[in-house]
């Protein structure tokens, strides 16, 4: 039986509290209270408790993380920057790149030719052959060279080396003609390739070599007219652009945009080809006969100062640099000064006839020696107190009495004519490394310069420059400036012809004419070039010989060490050419008599033919050397008299 549990006593409300009334303010009346009425008792509500948020504390790691995100987003913000707005364009130009490729169109050098147009250096294709060392097997090596050195004209042991190198490429020999590299791709030889190249021609070898020069090995011109006429000669390069893919080949649908190249100018010579062989010749072969060390000469137009022919001994292959001497000039006709001795007397005549101080036949008494500015100057052979005319003086290359002449004249009148026929400056022909020869000037003369200078001692020049004073002579007084350049024809085919200079007047026509007749007598019997005379044809000019300083004695003047010359011109009456020579230092004592004035003979009779020169038919006028007493003409040449 199940006992019922009594009901739980009822809760008591607690009655409402009464909340305390406001203070008093001070001074202000006091209400009485309102009573309200008495409500009955609210049920009490229950309310829930409302529970405080609490935030979270940044602790290190998140601030730490905070912070680089916000780094890397102001990097990566800076980044986006710098690539759409600063490095745009130069962003676009490098993917263009990588989509273009440009290939060069290299151009031809060009080509140098004669008077005539025939080639003295042009361009043309060759073949480099090359290899990639890494397809040839060790084991095969060997064999590789011995079947390549024949053809390449290396050693076998050169191509041995360029086969053993541990890379992909290996230049074995380089500017093959066709038909070499063509023997070359026959053997079939893997790993063995040919590459086009182009390959610069001297069809002449060593003639005019020392004027035309040579070119580097990366095509850039070395000397001669190469060097100086360099940036027409090389041209300049083109290209061609077209797109490709990612993997290089050719997009067929892209434009192709082609700057084509411009080939070298063509540079034409005055020179005579044919001319300057066989004179080159000629001096080959004058050096070893008189026992010399080299010999030089220049051959010139009368009328237009065109250099002929620019000739030196034993000069170099223009094909093969490795034949040119170190310790030689490149072109000694214009780089070689020499001290000229008595060849230059003629510039002393020209002055005094000039100056109207002698006339072919004034007297001139010419004692053995002279005594000039504390110096004692002799002849070239003892004699005795001779009236010689001044002819004679010349044709005989007297020094006591060229000095004579030029006390007359007097040393300020004399450089004048000197610097007036070119001594002492340059010529300005367009080669390289021009020489402007040594004229001392007038204020640095010691008491004994005036004793030398006449007679060719204690200047020097070129033998450019001595041509240039006898084409002054022959050219009926009028000096004009050597010139080796006949024009230019650039690729577009426009032609620049090369200006005459313009002329220097140094003596009048007269002077000039009377000055050729007295030359004259230096070939005629009685002068000291007799062996320059040429059969059938008037021939005027000078000898002269130089002593040399010697520097084993303190650069005295030797006894036995000489530069001998000759310069003179055809036909006289008439001259067409100009041909002055230079041999240094022959042996045995020879003089310009001897050596250089034989060397004149053969030039000179070579190019009569050559250019075609007849004779004028002409007798040459018989000036006499001395004046002779009655006694004297019984036994004296009738040319002397």
């Amino acid at each position: 039986m199940t006992r019922r549990q009594p009901p739980p006593p009822p809760r008591r409300t607690p009655p409402p509290r009464r909340m305390p009334p406001p203070p008093r303010a001070a001074g202000r009346p006091v209400r009485p209270p309102v009573r309200t009425p008495a409500r009955p008792p609210a049920r009490p509500v229950r309310r829930r408790r409302t529970r405080a948020l609490k935030l979270g504390r940044l602790d290190g790691r998140l601030r730490f993380g905070f912070a680089a995100v916000c780094t890397l987003l102001l990097v990566i913000g800076g980044r986006l920057v710098q690539l759409q707005g600063l490095d745009q364009a130069n962003l676009a130009r490098a993917a263009a790149a990588q989509r273009v490729e440009s290939v060069t169109l290299h151009a031809l050098r060009g080509s140098i030719l004669d008077r005539d147009g025939t080639p003295l250096a042009y361009t043309s294709d060759a073949q480099d052959i090359t290899a990639d060392p890494t397809q040839v097997p060790a084991t095969q090596r060997l064999r590789y060279a011995q079947e390549l050195a024949p053809l390449l004209d290396v050693s076998i042991i050169d191509v041995l080396t360029g086969l053993a190198q541990h890379n992909h490429y290996a230049l074995l020999a380089t500017a093959l003609s066709p038909s070499a590299a063509q023997k070359v791709e026959d053997l079939r030889l893997p790993g063995i390739y040919t590459q086009a190249t182009t390959q610069r021609q001297y069809p002449g070898a060593t003639t005019a070599a020392n004027v035309i020069g040579t070119v580097h090995s990366d095509g850039r011109g070395a000397a001669g007219i190469e060097s100086e006429f360099d940036s027409l000669l090389a041209g300049h390069d083109g290209t061609m652009t077209y797109t490709v893919d990612n993997v290089g080949n050719v997009n067929p649908n892209s434009r192709t945009t082609t700057d084509p190249a411009r080939n070298g100018a063509t540079v034409k010579l005055t020179l005579d080809q044919n001319l300057q062989y066989v004179a080159q010749q000629y001096l080959d072969s004058a050096v070893p006969r008189s026992g010399a060390r080299d010999a030089e000469m220049a051959i010139l137009d009368v009328h237009t100062g065109q250099v002929l022919a620019l000739a030196s001994s034993g000069t170099f292959d223009a094909a093969d640099p490795n034949t040119i001497d170190p310790n030689t000039p490149i072109d000694p006709p214009v780089m070689s000064a020499f001290e000229p001795g008595s060849v230059q007397k003629a510039i002393t005549f020209a002055a005094a006839l000039q100056q109207g101080l002698i006339t072919p036949q004034t007297p001139i008494t010419v004692p053995d020696s002279i005594r000039m500015g504390g110096v004692t100057v002799s002849d070239a052979w003892p004699h005795a107190t001779q009236k010689f005319t001044a002819t004679g003086v010349l044709a005989e290359s007297s020094n006591v009495g060229t000095l004579k002449i030029a006390q007359q004249l007097g040393p300020q009148t004399w450089y004048r004519y000197e610097k007036l026929f070119g001594v002492g400056t340059k010529t300005g022909i367009e080669l390289p490394g021009e020489s402007s020869g040594y004229l001392p000037p007038l204020k640095d003369w010691s008491a004994s310069t005036f004793a030398n200078l006449p007679f060719g001692q204690g200047e020097s020049m070129t033998v450019l420059q001595l041509a240039s004073i006898y084409q002054a002579i022959a050219n009926h007084g009028v000096r004009i400036p050597p010139r080796i350049v006949q024009s230019i024809t650039k690729s577009d085919g426009s032609v620049t012809t090369t200006k005459q200079p313009a002329g220097v007047r140094v003596v009048s026509p007269t002077t000039s004419k009377t000055l050729r007749t007295m030359l004259e007598s230096v070939v005629l019997p009685g002068g000291t070039g007799v062996k320059a005379a040429i059969p059938g044809y008037r021939v005027a000019g000078k000898t002269g010989t130089a002593q040399q300083p010697d520097p084993n004695h303190g650069g005295r003047y030797s006894s036995w060490m000489n530069w001998d010359t000759f310069a003179g011109m055809v036909p006289a009456d008439d001259p067409q050419f100009v041909v002055a020579i230079m041999v240094d230092n022959p042996a045995h004592g020879l003089e310009g008599g001897d050596v250089a004035a034989p060397l004149f003979n053969e030039i000179a009779s070579y190019e009569v033919q050559h250019a075609h020169v007849a004779p004028t038919g002409s007798l040459s006028r018989h000036v006499p050397l001395q004046v002779c007493a009655g006694m004297d003409r019984r036994y004296l040449p009738a040319n002397v008299c």
